[in-house]
């Protein structure tokens, strides 16, 4: 087989051509992306956090709690090393140690107002011991923001304005199978 030698306009034709292919298999499916994980606080959009953040790990090596994690290869290239939260298994406190280590503002404040939000706390009534006619508080006494769980006639309500979906409530349930569960914010 005849080997077709290129010249360098020719070369880069084609690397250019198959770079912006490249990309286009990259962020197309990102823009249509939508999250059924939570990430760490100061994310903002999805595109934006994937073409800013380096996948440094530095977040989660900071993360005193622990609650970081990074997304492997097998859950795609476009998340691989991107860090995100299972706030139902691990909460957040909020210290915004992840957002100050960040070296690209993939993680930043600015779009926080005066609260951070990752989600809202959902109350299974199967599991929930208070719904089994049970004197428990356990939630509403762990929950660090006044008011975002409270009793009503002897069940937990959660508020989604005050609600910021850390966790901290599911790992002080004392439900068997766990009554509670963070769900991922609603974008706009």
């Amino acid at each position: 087989m005849d080997k077709e030698k290129l010249n360098r306009r020719q070369y880069l034709a084609l690397n250019w051509e198959s770079t912006i292919h490249f990309l286009g298999n990259f962020l197309a499916p990102a823009m249509e992306l939508e999250r059924d994980f939570i990430r760490p606080p100061g994310a903002g959009e999805e595109l934006e956090f994937l073409t800013s953040c380096t996948r440094c790990s530095k977040c989660q090596e900071i993360c005193p709690e622990q609650s970081i994690r990074l997304f492997a290869l097998s859950d795609g290239a476009k998340l691989v090393n991107t860090p995100y939260m299972n706030l139902n298994e691990s909460p957040c406190t909020f210290c915004m140690k992840c957002v100050e280590v960040c070296p690209t503002e993939a993680l930043n404040l600015s779009d926080y107002q005066k609260c951070p939000y990752l989600g809202t706390v959902k109350v299974e009534k199967y599991s929930c011991l208070a719904y089994k006619q049970v004197m428990c508080d356990y939630c509403v006494r762990a929950c660090p923001v006044n008011g975002a769980i409270r009793l009503e006639d002897g069940v937990p309500v959660v508020s989604k304005e005050l609600c910021t979906g850390c966790g901290i409530c599911i790992t002080n349930c004392i439900a068997e199978d766990g009554a509670l569960k963070v769900l991922q914010k609603e974008h706009s």
